[in-house]
């Protein structure tokens, strides 16, 4: 009896050691999964990526025009209002000419005279009846008469306001009946089809700014739509009190969608690459002036520095050496270390009947 109790008892001590070491197991690797870092990841890609300069700026009529008087008078007719489309050399308005065809006709008279005067002398100065001194003295008087008719001519002339250029009346200070003196405005014509945009752009992208380059422009008042631009002309100088240069921005307007005045938001596109590999800017860790990437190889997270280049909106091109499609972190990274467990948590769930069939 004695030999059944110690046998109980031997299986008994060996039941428990066999269920603590089981439950030690078990623990060891609750342990492990409890060490695994849920991540979100993403794989490099081949995109098309550009360096882009962003910056804003209120477009501009390339060629507008201030209608002035050259005449004094009385505004007495007057065919063009604010919005109309005018062509170059149409009538705007008329102030009272009387005066001026007065004078033209007083000059006329008195060139004509001296013309008569002048055929006189010189017949008399064949017959040697007058001396050379006269002919010439009355040619200088004929010179002062054409000049005074040619006068009086462009004063009648100008007593007609036209347009200097084709566009549209953006401003009218000119009323019928108000007196209007020499060189003050009257119209403000734009011409819409031809804008352009001024940007100052920071000394630092000189070297990256060059003519023809491509543009794009939004505007909040036509938020579907965008708009192209090329760089016309860079200023050669750098303005050295705001560290800028002048950068102006040609655009067609065909449509006359675009207004001058209107505020854009501009990306000037520097330079342009192809099959480029990218990742998302959120995959980049930065630490101690260096960036980094958790590439994923197996269950661990490796950190491996890297190099990048263009930056255009949520992407970030690649130009260390690293394989296409390697998934690396854009979620969880600020907690990893090197060769940390990660479990990543973005996976497409597999299916139930799929499982069944590995079954």
């Amino acid at each position: 009896m004695q030999k059944n109790l110690a046998y109980s008892i031997i299986l008994t001590s060996l039941i428990i050691l066999i269920s603590a070491c089981s439950g030690d197991n078990k623990d060891e690797k609750d342990k492990k999964k409890k060490f695994a870092i849920p991540v979100v990841t993403s794989s490099i890609k081949q995109a098309t990526i550009s360096s882009t300069y962003h910056s804003t700026a209120t477009l501009e009529s390339r060629n507008d025009a201030q209608v002035i008087s050259r005449v004094t008078g009385i505004i007495e007719h007057l065919t063009a209002e604010e919005g109309d489309y005018v062509e170059k050399g149409q009538l705007l308005a008329k102030i009272d000419s009387r005066r001026y065809q007065l004078s033209l006709n007083k000059a006329q008279a008195e060139l004509a005279s001296l013309n008569l005067e002048l055929s006189r002398l010189k017949k008399l100065h064949a017959r040697k009846l007058v001396s050379s001194d006269q002919i010439d003295k009355l040619s200088f008087s004929k010179q002062s008469a054409t000049a005074a008719r040619d006068l009086a001519a462009l004063d009648l002339q100008d007593s007609q306001i036209k347009a200097p250029i084709t566009g549209f009346i953006s401003q009218k200070m000119a009323k019928k009946g108000h007196f209007t003196q020499s060189y003050q405005q009257l119209f403000h014509i734009v011409n819409q089809q031809d804008l352009q945009a001024v940007l100052y752009v920071p000394e630092a992208q000189l070297a990256n700014v060059k003519l023809n380059q491509l543009a794009t422009l939004t505007f909040s008042a036509l938020p579907s739509k965008k708009f192209t631009a090329n760089v016309r002309s860079i200023s050669p100088i750098v303005d050295h009190n705001s560290g800028t240069f002048k950068v102006i921005l040609s655009l067609a307007n065909e449509k006359s969608l675009l207004k001058p005045g209107m505020f854009a938001q501009i990306s000037v596109v520097f330079d342009t690459h192809h099959n480029a590999l990218t990742i998302p800017n959120d995959a980049i860790v930065y630490r101690d002036g260096q960036k980094y990437l958790f590439v994923i190889k197996g269950k661990k997270a490796i950190e491996i520095p890297i190099a990048t280049g263009f930056v255009q909106e949520q992407l970030t091109e690649i130009i260390s050496d690293i394989a296409l499609n390697s998934e690396v972190v854009i979620q969880g990274h600020r907690n990893l270390k090197h060769k940390a467990l990660i479990e990543v948590i973005n996976k497409p769930a597999v299916k139930s009947h799929t499982l069944a069939s590995d079954q």
